[in-house]
């Protein structure tokens, strides 16, 4: 992750993106400010753009802005009392990121990280987890995975298929509210696309 020093709570967490974006010496393309309207707005889509112009964050990014306003709308119709009374808990699997390659998908997890740690010391998303699975992912991590699935699963085709395959996956699914296809033309045209 880049260097980010928090300074004071900002008042959204767009705010706190931009000035994370503004620390790493980047700059918000149109295509990703479109990409995070259009997510907001709860709308499905395709996104095409060349090699690192960055289509995980125009995404993901959304997706947490997305998820932030959601909570905040829901924290205000709450009683206090109900949230004071809350005890902390992960979040269930939430949003399933599926990626063709298993070096891929390492690199995914840790792009999906950074943002989020630099907005856990202002409280947000601090429950959120996230979670990479591959023919990579040592059996450790597939044990607690097997026990409970983080909020975000990074995945491969293959490895989804074994997650598919799982006594439990309705109930393991259940809960996705977003999947997000990487790179989905490595997907087509091969023996790996039937899995898609």
């Amino acid at each position: 992750m880049l260097p980010f020093v928090v300074q004071t709570r900002p008042k959204t967490v767009k705010a706190t993106l931009a000035d994370w974006f503004t620390a790493c010496s980047w700059k918000a393309f149109k295509f990703q400010r479109d990409v995070w309207a259009a997510i907001g707005k709860g709308q499905s889509g395709l996104l095409h753009a060349t090699t690192g112009s960055g289509k995980t964050y125009a995404v993901w990014l959304g997706i947490l802005m997305h998820f932030m306003a959601a909570a905040k709308s829901n924290r205000a119709r709450a009683a206090p009392e109900k949230i004071a009374n809350k005890k902390p808990v992960a979040e269930p699997l939430t949003v399933l990121w599926i990626t063709p390659m298993r070096a891929l998908a390492a690199d995914t997890r840790l792009a999906l990280a950074a943002p989020l740690d630099v907005l856990l010391p202002h409280g947000l998303f601090k429950h959120w987890t996230v979670g990479a699975r591959s023919g990579h992912t040592t059996s450790a991590e597939r044990s607690a995975q097997n026990t409970r699935l983080p909020t975000v699963q990074v995945t491969t085709p293959e490895s989804l298929s074994v997650l598919l395959s799982r006594a439990d996956a309705l109930t393991a699914l259940g809960s996705v509210q977003v999947v997000v296809v990487d790179e989905w033309h490595e997907l087509m045209g091969n023996k790996r696309g039937v899995q898609t």
